[in-house]
């Protein structure tokens, strides 16, 4: 939920999110996702984690621009609980 809407998050969504949320703080690079997530091994020209990732802050972020799912620049990403924000 996010307020008083029901979210439908794709089954690769919900993964992602329950992966990331499992450790919060802890930063996940792009082929720790993609061998978890996807169970693929890393492939540099992908691009299946970003577009998840872009496809899930849509759904799940209150406001724009202040998203928990955060990336940080050249590792990866990471979930920041809204009480550490």
């Amino acid at each position: 939920r996010r307020g008083e809407s029901e979210l439908f998050l794709s089954p690769r969504e919900f993964s992602l999110l329950e992966y990331l949320m499992r450790s919060p703080g802890r930063v996940f690079t792009r082929a720790q996702i993609l061998e978890h997530v996807w169970g693929y091994g890393f492939d540099p020209e992908t691009n299946l984690v970003d577009v998840c990732i872009r496809r899930l802050r849509a759904k799940v972020d209150d406001r724009p621009g202040e998203s928990r799912i955060e990336t940080v620049r050249g590792v990866g990403y990471r979930f920041q609980p809204q009480d550490s924000r």
